[in-house]
């Protein structure tokens, strides 16, 4: 895969983009069950370690991978992108087949139009590399 740098910073921004989409839908829902979220510090230890999340960290896995692999581009072979990508299209993906993530993605996708947007986004642009 030869993408331009322009493509590696429009995925980071598009995977950002949805992957704070997904957080503010998922408070959401949480603040409806559970009451009402009082600090980002708070927020933040939910995030990281409340089971109503946990599906979203392996969005923000490959977030990470993506911006481990800009930081060593230099040093790493370019054959990592194209896996990162095909993680992104398979985890985002309708039939991806990643059960744990699949079912409440789907779920925030079908219910919150921003999310949506964000979904339509990201997919296209990870088409774009077929």
């Amino acid at each position: 895969m030869n993408v331009a740098p322009s493509f590696i910073e429009e995925l980071r921004h598009s995977v950002l983009a949805l992957h704070k989409a997904l957080l503010d839908a998922q408070r959401i829902r949480y603040e409806r069950e559970h009451g009402r979220i009082s600090t980002s510090g708070e927020f933040l230890g939910l995030v990281l370690e409340h089971p109503s999340f946990a599906w979203l960290r392996t969005l923000s896995a490959l977030i990470a991978r993506v911006d481990e692999w800009i930081e060593e581009q230099a040093e790493k072979p370019a054959g990592e992108l194209p896996d990162l990508v095909a993680a992104l299209r398979s985890l985002i993906a309708r039939d991806g087949g990643h059960a744990t993530f699949s079912a409440p993605y789907w779920e925030i996708v079908d219910e919150v139009p921003a999310v949506l947007v964000e979904h339509v986004k990201l997919w296209r642009l990870l088409e774009s590399t077929r």
